[in-house]
């Protein structure tokens, strides 16, 4: 008879291969046996009486039971890899997805630290706090609103409880944010400040010259016009009365126009508007200046100066 280790090895078993074993559990006369044993019962066996762990799992993500009683490790929803090696600009990555086909949360660890998160709220516990440093953007849309709920301090000026920056604020009103004498910053209307305050203008400044023209288009609220050259007219073109409804416009000029009358300052609506019901609206004297209000369809000369 043959001696065991003389048959051929095969190194690769096969479900199907047959194990040659000694069935030690017969009673006598048939105790110990010689039987055989397929080797995907045998691997049943150990399974089931060892809590042996099967399943399969994908590169990356982290393991988990997904048939507890049976013991199967499957995929979890967390996955941890190296987000676009070899370009230099690797990061090290842990992605959250609970629901396969959607935004994952992402943590981006380098470093030793998280250094992005993706969620859709950061909440703090009422003992907690929550420290950004560096730029810190808030809102990507219009819709998007700020809400202060509580004592903060902005560049260490404390900003006073109390209405919320959009929503709580009485419709139809207009609020200025206001430091107050205790250093604090808050919300007041603005019928609070438009008496008893210093208000500066800074003028927008131009030079006009004969024959020359212009279209203002800057935010100032007062112009100041110097003159250079001869006789002639130097032409402002006015932004349209409908693009800010009531606003106030000042113009003057300074003492650099020679006497006369003859160097003049036309200011010129858009077509299809009007200036004092004109065309148009002129000066062309030192130190003479006009005020003018947008009634949301044409302009008004409100106030005169002239020497």
């Amino acid at each position: 008879m043959a001696i065991i280790y003389s048959y051929p090895e095969k190194t690769t078993p096969a479900d199907g291969d047959f194990l040659v074993i000694t069935d030690s559990e017969q009673p006598a006369p048939n105790k110990n046996r010689t039987k055989s044993l397929k080797i995907e019962n045998l691997a049943d066996y150990i399974i089931s009486s060892t809590s042996g762990v099967t399943g399969s799992g994908t590169t990356d993500f982290v393991p988990k039971f997904t048939d507890g009683p049976n013991g199967v490790i499957g995929d979890s929803f967390i996955k941890s890899y190296v987000f676009a090696p070899g370009t230099g600009n690797e990061e090290n990555r842990v992605e959250i997805d609970p629901t396969p086909g959607a935004n994952p949360n992402v943590l981006i660890v380098n470093t030793g630290r998280f250094t992005t998160v993706q969620t859709d709220s950061i909440v703090a516990s009422d003992t907690g706090s929550v420290t950004m440093n560096g730029n810190v953007n808030i809102g990507n849309a219009s819709t998007d609103e700020l809400n202060i709920l509580s004592t903060t301090n902005i560049w260490n000026a404390p900003v006073k409880a109390g209405p919320t920056l959009f929503g709580a604020l009485a419709p139809g009103a207009d609020y200025v944010l206001a430091s107050t004498a205790s250093s604090t910053l808050e919300w007041k209307s603005q019928d609070d400040y438009v008496s008893g305050a210093i208000i500066k203008m800074i003028p927008y400044t131009t030079t006009a010259s004969p024959g020359g023209s212009e279209t203002y288009s800057a935010d100032n609220n007062i112009v100041k016009i110097g003159w250079s050259g001869g006789n002639g007219t130097y032409v402002i073109n006015l932004p349209s009365a409908t693009a800010i409804p009531y606003r106030v416009i000042r113009f003057t000029t300074n003492g650099t126009y020679p006497g006369g009358g003859s160097h003049k300052v036309q200011f010129t609506p858009p077509v299809g508007e009007t200036i004092d019901g004109a065309a148009f609206f002129e000066i062309s004297k030192a130190y003479e200046g006009i005020s003018i209000w947008s009634t949301g369809t044409e302009w008004v000369v409100i106030q005169a100066k002239a020497h």
